[in-house]
């Protein structure tokens, strides 16, 4: 009887020291979440192959960023990290797909003219180019400002040729927050010639995709943060205004195919699990 007590004492002993185990366990991973991931900057990469590609076009760098929500967990020092991550990768085209800004953040002059500043700081052979997120157009004016003194030509509803080593063109549109306007998807991709060539969408909401899979070769989109918090097996947690099915990834439909950036920043809720922010670059070629 004395032994099988002092048995029972040992497992009650055992229960608090799980107890606290699972409670330090807890505490790592939240401030993890809300503290370490959120500043963790990674670039990923990807190969787009499409036998649309001009020849010319082989080996073509295109660098995507979106989604900073400057003032919230991206504050200066994360933007200098951004800006020193896509000139190491020498993108062609550097394209930002929207939301400059916080939506709950009021900028100072000091905050508007480090922007400017960090921004210009980027280089692509090419160009750069941006499209508007919803939380831009809190303050269109502003955007438009920074985004044109720092160098990026804001694409609205234009579908405009790149030329890179040869005579055949690729096209590059933008569409902005389809939040915050209506897109014209007929000047969208418009182009010069009856001639069809490889084209490439800028898009902030993914949501998009399913009205421009017939006419976009390749979709770059923002808005959704990857889910911000990514359960295996399932996905983004936490979904946005349309986004739909595309939180995050690569998806293909018809002759196009669209990829969702993770973006930079935070939205409403500063935390980030299993979900890095990133930057992305695209390779074009048209052979495997």
């Amino acid at each position: 009887m004395e032994e099988k007590a002092q048995e029972e004492k040992k497992k009650l002993g055992v229960l608090p020291k799980i107890g606290i185990f699972i409670l330090i366990v807890i505490i790592l991973l939240t401030c993890y979440m809300f503290f370490i991931e959120p500043k963790l900057l990674t670039t990923k990469e990807y190969a787009v192959i499409n036998t649309s590609i001009p020849d010319s076009f082989n080996g073509f760098k295109i660098v995507q960023f979106s989604d900073i929500h400057f003032g919230r967990t991206t504050n200066e020092k994360e933007v200098e990290k951004v800006v020193e991550e896509i000139n190491k990768n020498k993108p062609d085209i550097l394209a930002f797909t929207g939301d400059l800004f916080d939506a709950y953040i009021n900028l100072s002059e000091e905050n508007v003219s480090f922007l400017k500043e960090a921004l210009k700081k980027t280089s692509a052979s090419i160009g750069k180019y941006a499209i508007k997120g919803d939380s831009d157009y809190l303050n269109i004016k502003l955007y438009e400002e920074i985004m044109t003194e720092a160098g990026f030509t804001i694409l609205e509803n234009k579908n405009i040729p790149i030329y890179y080593e040869g005579t055949t063109p690729i096209y590059l549109s933008g569409i902005s927050s389809i939040s915050r306007n209506t897109p014209d998807y007929t000047l969208a991709f418009q182009t010069e010639t009856e001639n069809e060539y490889y084209q490439i969408l800028l898009t902030h909401e993914p949501i998009i995709f399913t009205n421009v899979q017939n006419e976009a070769n390749l979709v770059l989109a923002g808005h959704s943060l990857g889910g911000l918090i990514n359960i295996p097996y399932y996905g983004g947690l936490i979904k946005k205004e349309n986004v739909g099915d595309y939180t995050r990834g690569m998806f293909t439909s018809n002759k196009s195919t669209m990829y969702v950036s993770n973006g930079i920043g935070t939205e409403n809720i500063s935390i980030r699990f299993l979900n890095m922010p990133s930057i992305s670059l695209y390779r074009l070629y048209n052979y495997e």
